[in-house]
């Protein structure tokens, strides 16, 4: 099953201040609500655990993930556990184009597996999304 959620977002910064806020997953449990922790685990790697509450309910799922893309235009992150078994992809593309305000960013999250079904975690997600974008531009212009 794939499960593709994204938005795109308007940054009122430097394509630089945001880039260096989008590479470092560590910096995502601050700003986004559906990643619960990141913690680094090697060069351009990060374990990561993606959080979201349905309710009373919460599904969480922990995965190793390397920075596989990074350009000044283009940041991918994708799956990339170490034990050798084959698991089901995930990926996040941070495309940052120049805007009339600052940057640009449309960002797209994709799982192809089993776990996590469509419908109220899908909205999970893309609520999740919705409140990250708002708490990036915070995030950006603190750091700035």
């Amino acid at each position: 099953m794939a499960l593709t959620v994204s938005r795109t977002a308007d940054i009122a910064a430097a394509s630089d201040a945001v880039q260096a806020v989008l590479r470092n997953l560590s910096t995502y449990p601050d700003w986004m609500p559906i990643v619960s922790s990141a913690e680094t685990d090697g060069d351009d790697h990060w374990l990561v655990e993606l959080r979201v509450a349905i309710g009373p309910f919460a599904r969480s799922k922990r995965i190793r993930m390397r920075r596989s893309v990074d350009s000044p235009q283009l940041i991918v992150f994708t799956r990339s556990e170490a034990d050798g078994r084959d698991h089901a992809t995930w990926e996040l593309r941070l495309e940052l184009v120049k805007s009339e305000i600052g940057t640009n960013v449309n960002a797209m999250l994709r799982y192809e597996g089993k776990m996590w079904t469509p419908g109220p975690v899908e909205d999970a997600l893309e609520s999740g999304l919705d409140n990250g974008i708002v708490k990036l531009q915070e995030f950006v212009t603190r750091t700035m």
